[in-house]
């Protein structure tokens, strides 16, 4: 069976047992938040070694090609260009179609206060170098880090460093060997986190306040994912087929996003997807693909936007002043590359920077939200992750373009 068949078989087995099974007055909610708990943390157990040992590989190969800068600038492009058209698109879909304003009602929960640059910077960077393999989510992207460095380095005396490449190259193959095992067991047990958000929302007495608004953001969101995306790759070189099959490929990762809300859980998935559903070589693959996990979170910024519109105009009879929406768009942007720590609960946090910035000293004032947070969260995330797929491919196509144009040359200058 495909890996998109089986996610989408536990997806529906999910959605069955999330309507079918009694509440309990809570406990079974409770049970299936700790099977979700384990779960997530099975599904990123192979994460980070293999995210190493790929990005050290990938590297190197790109040193060899000599593409290692040209890769990483158009990966950093594309990243800024995503993420600032993603909150542009909310911001677009929320000033034509302005969704119902939500009563400000009392919500009892604990305010996030997020960190500082500095606390992120002290948290990420640890003290010494080999505690960086035993830190937790803020540690991910100087695993990368390390793993871009050492692959910088391997190339420049292969007779010493000859061994190191060949452990890393069979390190990668092992490690993504096990995760073809891992991911295509764990489509079947989506099952349990789809449960868990169905039976949430069956609890959650005020959610019909947000119809509106949750068909205003879902449907930017979706046309975001699976309209635009294909067609921006059309544009640039895919046939039609392709850039529809690219939609079925990224079915499983954008699965694994939307049904535990986690981006590091669904990266696995992804790296899966985007070597085997769009042929993307190891060299983009293994680089692009992680570094985006963390440090582009187009998803979270557009829906973290588009929900702080909505507080902000539930909160106040007066319009949003040009300058203010600006601000609020811009911060959004920004804010969004300081989530790379924050694998689920990206749109909580960015929702409270901005309510710091913007609240107009109602830090508080997102918890209106607080009835549609799961469903939110899980929006954003899985627009996350098929943001990676789309920066992913498009790189690799990029490449595979200027590298057939760059032979043709040569063909026709031997000619």
């Amino acid at each position: 069976m495909k890996l998109w068949m089986r996610y989408i078989a536990g997806t529906v087995a999910g959605i069955a047992l999330g309507v079918l099974v009694p509440a309990s007055g809570g406990d079974t909610l409770i049970v299936l938040g700790h099977l979700t708990d384990i779960l997530i943390r099975l599904g990123r157990f192979l994460l980070f070694p293999m995210a190493f040992f790929a990005m050290i590989i990938a590297v190197d190969e790109l040193r060899d090609d000599r593409r290692t800068f040209a890769v990483l600038w158009k990966s950093l492009v594309v990243t800024a260009v995503t993420v600032a058209g993603a909150v542009a698109a909310a911001l677009v879909a929320m000033l034509v179609f302005q969704p119902q304003r939500v009563p400000p009602m009392v919500q009892e929960s604990t305010v996030v206060t997020p960190p500082t640059v500095f606390e992120l910077l002290r948290t990420a960077i640890p003290r010494n170098g080999f505690h960086v393999f035993s830190l937790g989510e803020s540690a991910f992207a100087m695993i990368l880090l390390l793993a871009l460095l050492v692959g910088w380095t391997l190339r420049y005396d292969r007779e010493i460093t000859s061994p190191v490449s060949l452990v890393a190259d069979s390190a990668n193959r092992i490690l993504y060997r096990l995760n073809q095992y891992f991911t295509g067991v764990l489509g079947f047990l989506l099952a349990i986190p789809v449960g868990m958000v169905v039976v949430q929302l069956r609890e959650t007495p005020d959610l019909a306040l947000f119809t509106q608004f949750l068909i205003v953001i879902g449907t930017t969101v979706v046309v975001v994912g699976v309209v635009i995306y294909p067609v921006v790759l059309y544009l640039f070189g895919r046939d039609p087929a392709a850039a529809l099959r690219w939609v079925t490929g990224m079915t499983a990762p954008g699965l694994a996003a939307l049904s535990s809300g986690d981006v590091y859980f669904a990266t696995p998935t992804l790296a899966r997807a985007v070597k085997e559903e769009h042929g993307v070589p190891r060299r983009i693959g293994g680089s692009a693909t992680y570094a985006l996990a963390v440090f582009n979170r187009a998803g979270s910024a557009m829906v973290a936007v588009a929900a702080f519109l909505l507080v902000i105009r539930s909160y106040t009879a007066l319009e949003i002043g040009v300058g203010e929406t600006a601000g609020i768009v811009i911060a959004g942007v920004l804010f969004s590359f300081l989530l790379g720590r924050t694998p689920a609960g990206g749109v909580t946090l960015l929702l409270s920077y901005l309510a710091i910035r913007y609240g107009r000293g109602m830090e508080e004032s997102y918890l209106i939200l607080l009835p549609i947070i799961p469903v939110l969260e899980r929006l954003g995330a899985w627009l996350d992750v098929m943001t990676h797929g789309f920066v992913t491919v498009l790189v690799a196509d990029m490449e595979r373009v200027r590298r057939s144009t760059t032979d043709g040359v040569h063909t026709t200058a031997r000619g």
